[in-house]
């Protein structure tokens, strides 16, 4: 019996689309693929664009699945959902270097890193303001290089928690970071996980 070519055609499809993995490639050389991939561009001339969105509209996402991308045109950087938070990928640093006895607020939108000079005076005394409201994983960076103290404090309008690590709560209390020690300051925004939650966030102190 003959069979149509648009039949016979339904026929391949069905039993191509049936195959348990196949690799799809765009871009040049459409017949040389990689084994190890699902799916594959190549190309010299033009680059891979993934969706691009405002923060807002990247948190509308509900649930994210971990490994989503975007380009968050809010901060311009490429995110990475890991799960938990929006990771950037290969973060931008600011390094703010902190005057002797000074004080300065840290950023909420952007990843920093905090060099106090060298203080001969045991009496020196920095202090670093961290916000209420932060990017989600948002990360800073400090070095006390000095012989004095640095210390953290809670914004005017508070509602944020200071929590460490080592698992001593430090909601009430100012963080203190002494001479020639280091810590890294990592977001967590509560309200994402608990809307009804007291705090707005938590800043973990990796002590």
């Amino acid at each position: 019996m003959k069979q149509s070519l648009p039949t016979i055609a339904l026929i391949f499809l069905i039993g191509f689309t049936g195959h348990s993995q196949i690799t799809q490639k765009i871009g040049n050389n459409p017949t040389t693929l990689n084994p190890s991939a699902v799916f594959e561009t190549e190309s010299t001339t033009k680059g891979f664009l993934p969706p691009r969105m405002t923060t807002v509209q990247r948190d509308a996402i509900t649930p994210p699945p971990a490994g989503l991308t975007v380009y968050n045109i809010t901060t311009n950087t490429l995110q990475i959902y890991n799960g938990t938070a929006w990771l950037d990928c290969n973060p931008r640093r600011e390094v703010v270097v902190v005057p002797v006895n000074g004080t300065i607020k840290a950023s909420g939108t952007q990843s920093q890193i905090f060099h106090f000079p060298s203080c001969s005076s045991g009496n020196c005394r920095e202090t670093v303001v961290l916000p209420r409201d932060a990017t989600d994983g948002l990360e800073h960076i400090i070095f006390n290089l000095g012989q004095g103290t640095v210390v953290f404090k809670h914004p005017t309008e508070d509602y944020v928690a200071f929590v460490a690590l080592s698992g001593k709560d430090l909601v009430t209390n100012d963080f203190v970071l002494n001479p020639n020690q280091f810590v890294k300051v990592t977001y967590l925004d509560l309200k994402k996980f608990n809307p009804s939650s007291f705090f707005t966030g938590a800043w973990l102190f990796n002590d």
